[in-house]
């Protein structure tokens, strides 16, 4: 990699820019953002609502020690199998799982069923072999059930309660505000009161900015409002779960493009998700830039154009790229 790649030390963190990519990225006249792990820290919200929403689905069923079903740790191993960009499908899959564990075994002890084969983080990566996604957590699940456990997971399998529950975790009491119906299982603030952010706005180029995210559109809003930024992203710029399109599908980026209507872009990501989706836009769609930060999931950089700590180390290497500071036959710094 260090051939290939110039290495920029800034006061943010550092970055390597691909030599090859040096003459495009000064050409950009768009940036795309992901937003969690990217622009918003979530490791104290989204992650640890899916913790909260499985203790409190699972107590709800009458099963006793559920504090520590899903870890952080978990939802990055189905992050990471692909295909959960969506955190409720993600969740879907976990409930899935757990509910085959308790017909199998005949219990409803949490601490039990956390500890019994298969394990959620083995689950979750042998979900990487089939491709990842919602569907290869119910085909892997059905493989293993035995005659009556299907339908014993089934009938329990309450996905629009898991989904109610866990955005009433998350929003609390902003809930009206983010997904358009008042809490009623969760009360008090929510944990999108945790989201903490990680741009310093003041780095951001003169271009047209964008997002492309999986968040809902009431969900990015209220975050970016949270975060002082809602005058910073052009409504038209905002794409979300709303327009129909999630990663890696890459219409979800055309869309942004297309709206912004910029010519040579850049997507700001963390995931392994987020770069396939950049592949596959260059596939169907014409060139774009990846740029993968490491404030997300492991592993998921790849063979991006930009590979930075975090998005304000991106950020100053975008600027130097357009301002024309980098050369790509300059030595390593």
């Amino acid at each position: 990699m260090t051939n290939k790649y110039l290495r920029l030390d800034t006061t943010a963190g550092s970055a390597l820019i691909r030599r090859a990519s040096v003459a495009p990225i000064s050409r950009v006249d768009g940036v795309i953002f992901d937003v969690d792990g990217v622009l918003i820290d979530v490791d104290e919200s989204i992650q640890l609502a899916h913790k909260e929403a499985a203790r409190l689905f699972f107590e709800s069923l009458g099963w006793t020690g559920c504090a520590h079903l899903v870890e952080p740790e978990d939802v990055d191993a189905f992050k990471l199998a692909g295909g959960f960009n969506s955190d409720w499908k993600l969740a879907f899959a976990w409930m899935l799982l757990y509910l085959f564990k308790s017909a199998r075994y005949g219990s409803m002890d949490g601490s039990f069923l956390r500890s019994a084969e298969p394990g959620i983080r083995d689950f979750a990566q042998g979900l990487a072999a089939r491709g990842g996604y919602l569907e290869s957590a119910v085909s892997a699940v059905g493989e293993m059930c035995r005659t009556g456990e299907w339908d014993a997971v089934i009938a329990k399998w309450d996905r629009p309660r898991l989904q109610r529950l866990f955005q009433e975790v998350y929003s609390g009491d902003l809930c009206a505000e983010v997904y358009g119906f008042a809490a009623e299982m969760v009360t008090g603030s929510g944990l999108i009161h945790k989201d903490r952010p990680i741009l310093d706005r003041r780095l951001l180029p003169s271009v047209k900015l964008g997002i492309a995210t999986g968040r809902t559109a009431g969900e990015t809003a209220v975050a970016l409002r949270l975060m002082g930024w809602d005058d910073v992203f052009p409504p038209e710029g905002i794409v979300t779960e709303d327009d129909g399109f999630l990663k890696p599908d890459p219409r979800i980026l055309k869309l942004a493009v297309d709206r912004l209507g910029v010519e040579t872009a850049i997507y700001v990501g963390d995931t392994p998700d987020d770069l396939l989706t950049v592949r596959r836009y260059n596939e169907d769609f014409g060139a774009m830039l990846a740029c993968m930060v490491r404030t997300g999931l492991p592993g998921g950089d790849g063979e991006a154009d930009i590979i930075a700590d975090n998005v304000n180390a991106a950020l100053i290497a975008v600027n130097r790229c357009i301002g024309g500071e980098i050369c790509p036959d300059e030595k390593q710094r």
